[in-house]
C-alpha cells in the first residue's frame, strides 16, 4: 500500500491537471482573442500573444445600446427564477424528506424526469403558450421555463440535506410549542443553510448561463446577455473579437460570484458527507 500511494497521487494530480487544462485553455483563448484586432483573429499559425493589443472590442460591446438593458435583464431573470425555485423546491423537498408517504420515492422520480427532459423538447410548448397568452415580450415565459428545470433540481438537492437532519430536533421543538412550519423555519433551515446556499448558487448559475430558452422566449426588451452575444453573428460576418469580449463580460460576474461564495458552495456540497 505504501508503494502504491505515490503512483495514485501522481495519477490523481495528472487527471486534475488535464481537467484544468481542458477547462481553462478555451477560456484563456477567448480572453486573449478579446484583445486582438480583427486581422489577428485568423493569423496562421495562430498566435496566443499578438504583437498588438486593443480595447476596441470591449469599447464596441460596451457602446452597444442594449448592453445595460441586457445586463439588468440577466440579473432579474436569474434572481426571479432562483427565488421561485427555492420558494417551491424547499417545501416540496421537506415534505418528501419528512412525511412517510407511500409513493414518496415515485413522486421524487417523476420530479427528476422533468429535470432530465431535454430543453429542446420543452422550448416549443413554452413558446406557443407565451404567444397564446400574449406575454412573449415579458419576463414571465423565460422565468417560468427556467423555474421548470430549477425546481426539480432544488427539490433533489434540498431533500438530501433535510434527510441529514435528525427528526428528533423538530420533535423537541414541537413539544416546546412550535408548529411544523415554525420548526422548519427556526430549527431546520438554519441547520441546512450551507445546503440552501449551494442550491441557490447552482440554480443561479443555471439561469445565468441559459441560452436556448432565452433566445426563443425573450424579445428585444427582455433579452439577457447570452442572447446579446449572439447578436454579433450576422449573415455576412462574425465579429469574433467583439463576441470574445462579450463572452468575457458575460462570464465575469459569475466568476466573481463563484469566488465570493466558494466557501458556502463547498460547505453545502460536502454537507452530510461525513458522519
Amino acid at each position: 500500500m505504501i508503494r502504491r500511494r505515490p503512483v495514485t497521487r501522481i495519477l490523481v494530480f495528472t487527471v486534475i491537471a488535464l481537467a484544468l487544462i481542458w477547462t481553462l485553455v478555451p477560456l484563456a483563448w477567448i480572453l486573449l482573442s478579446s484583445f486582438k484586432f480583427e486581422a489577428d483573429q485568423f493569423s496562421i499559425p495562430p498566435k496566443w500573444f499578438p504583437e498588438r493589443l486593443t480595447l476596441q472590442n470591449y469599447a464596441k460591446f460596451f457602446g452597444n445600446s442594449e448592453f445595460v438593458r441586457s445586463l439588468i435583464n440577466s440579473v432579474l431573470i436569474t434572481f426571479l427564477s432562483t427565488v421561485i425555485a427555492l420558494f417551491l423546491g424547499v417545501p416540496a423537498a421537506y415534505a418528501l424528506a419528512r412525511f412517510n408517504w407511500k409513493h414518496a420515492n415515485t413522486i421524487a422520480f417523476v420530479v427528476l424526469i422533468a429535470r432530465m427532459t431535454p430543453p429542446i423538447v420543452m422550448v416549443l410548448p413554452f413558446f406557443m403558450i407565451a404567444r397564446y397568452l400574449g406575454i412573449s415580450n415579458t419576463y414571465l415565459p423565460i422565468v417560468l421555463a427556467l423555474s421548470f428545470f430549477s425546481v426539480p433540481f432544488a427539490i433533489w438537492m434540498m431533500r438530501g440535506f433535510f434527510q441529514e437532519i435528525p427528526v428528533s430536533l423538530e420533535e423537541a421543538a414541537m413539544i416546546d410549542g412550535c408548529t411544523r412550519f415554525q420548526s422548519l423555519r427556526r430549527v431546520v433551515l438554519p441547520l441546512v443553510m450551507p445546503g440552501l446556499s449551494a442550491t441557490s448558487i447552482l440554480c443561479a448559475l443555471i439561469a445565468w448561463n441559459e441560452f436556448l430558452f432565452a433566445l426563443v422566449l425573450t424579445g428585444q426588451d427582455t433579452r439577457p446577455l447570452p442572447v446579446l452575444v449572439n447578436m454579433f453573428v450576422s449573415e455576412r460576418n462574425i465579429e469574433w473579437g467583439v463576441m470574445s469580449a462579450a463572452a468575457i463580460i458575460t462570464v465575469l460576474p459569475m466568476i466573481v460570484f463563484g469566488l465570493l461564495v466558494q466557501n458556502d458552495l463547498v460547505r453545502g456540497l460536502t454537507m452530510g458527507s461525513s458522519k
